[in-house]
C-alpha cells in the first residue's frame, strides 16, 4: 500500500500501469444535483445512502457518478476545482463491476471507532479522505474491496496554504479483501455485516482534524472561507490555533449516529 501525488488529475490518472474504471463521489451540498443536470441532462448517477441506514435522507445523500466520455466535460470541471466547483467530491478506481464498487462505498459509511462505538464517516469529502489515507500504515486494507484507488485533493487541515496535489492511496498488488472478510473490523453479532473499524491512527488523525476544524469557526470571520489563502495564513500563525493542537478530542464529533438527520451533520 503507497500513496502517489501528481500536480492534476489527469497527470495521477496516467500514472495506472493498467485500465481502470474511475467513479465520482461528490457531496450533496444543496445544488450538487442541480448544477449536474445543468451540465449534463442526461445524467446517470447512484445515490450513495441507497440501501443504507441512511435512506431516508436521499435528498442529502451524495452521488455517484461513473466517469466516461458522456460526463467529459463535468470531470474536467471538477478536476480543476474539487472544493468549490461543482460541489466537494473524491474519486475512486476499480477494475470490479459497478454494482460489487457501490455496495462497498456504502459499507465504508458506517465505521466503528473506540473499540465499540458506531457512527457515519463523511469519507467522500477530500479532507476526510485525507486524514483517513494520506497515511499507509495507519490504512487496514479492509477499506479497498473492490477498490484499488483512492483518490483526493488537498491534504488534512492545518496545511500548507499552497498545497494543492492530487493523491491516491493505492492498494497493494494482488491484495483483495472479499466482501464479509474485513481485514480490520469490529466485533458484530452472529450473522451480521462486519462494520469497519478505524485504525488508531486514524482515530488520532480525526481527532486533530476536529480540533483544527473547531479553532477554524471559532477564529474566521463572516464570509471568510478556509479556501482563502489570506484568512488561512492568519489562521495558520494564530494562537487558537496553536491551542487546539495541543488539546484532544472525541472523534464522535466528526461521526454520526445512523439515524441522525442529515441536516445535523457537521460541515468541513
Amino acid at each position: 500500500m503507497k500513496v502517489i501525488r501528481a500536480d492534476s488529475l489527469s497527470a495521477l490518472l496516467r500514472n495506472e500501469s493498467r485500465h481502470l474504471s474511475h467513479w465520482l463521489v461528490l457531496e450533496e451540498t444543496g445544488e450538487t444535483l442541480t448544477s449536474l443536470y445543468r451540465q449534463v441532462p442526461k445524467l446517470e448517477y447512484e445515490w450513495l445512502f441507497l440501501e443504507t441506514p441512511y435512506s431516508d435522507f436521499l435528498k442529502r445523500s451524495p452521488v455517484v457518478l461513473r466517469v466516461s466520455d458522456a460526463i467529459g466535460d463535468l470531470f474536467q470541471a471538477f478536476s480543476q476545482d474539487p472544493r468549490k466547483g461543482i460541489s466537494p467530491g473524491i474519486v475512486v478506481a476499480s477494475q470490479a463491476p459497478e454494482g460489487e464498487m457501490l455496495a462497498h462505498l456504502r459499507r465504508c459509511l458506517s465505521v466503528a471507532f473506540y473499540g465499540d462505538r458506531k457512527g457515519m464517516l463523511r469519507y467522500y469529502h477530500p479532507d476526510v479522505a485525507a486524514v483517513l489515507f494520506a497515511a499507509p500504515e495507519h490504512v487496514s486494507q479492509a477499506w479497498f474491496g473492490p477498490i484499488e484507488r483512492w483518490i483526493w485533493h488537498g491534504e488534512a487541515h492545518p496545511r500548507n496554504s499552497t498545497a494543492g496535489a492530487w493523491h491516491a492511496l493505492c492498494a497493494d498488488e494482488g491484495e483483495t479483501v472479499l466482501h464479509g472478510e474485513p481485514a480490520h473490523a469490529a466485533k458484530t453479532p452472529a450473522g451480521a455485516e462486519p462494520t469497519l473499524a478505524l485504525s488508531s491512527g486514524q482515530e488520532a488523525s480525526l481527532e486533530r482534524y476536529i480540533r483544527v476544524m473547531r479553532a477554524w469557526k471559532d477564529f474566521h470571520q463572516p464570509g471568510e472561507s478556509l479556501e482563502d489563502p489570506e484568512a488561512y495564513r492568519r489562521f495558520l500563525a494564530s494562537a487558537r490555533l496553536e491551542q487546539a493542537l495541543g488539546q484532544k478530542s472525541d472523534p464522535s464529533v466528526g461521526l454520526e449516529e445512523p439515524m441522525q438527520s442529515p441536516s445535523q451533520w457537521s460541515a468541513t
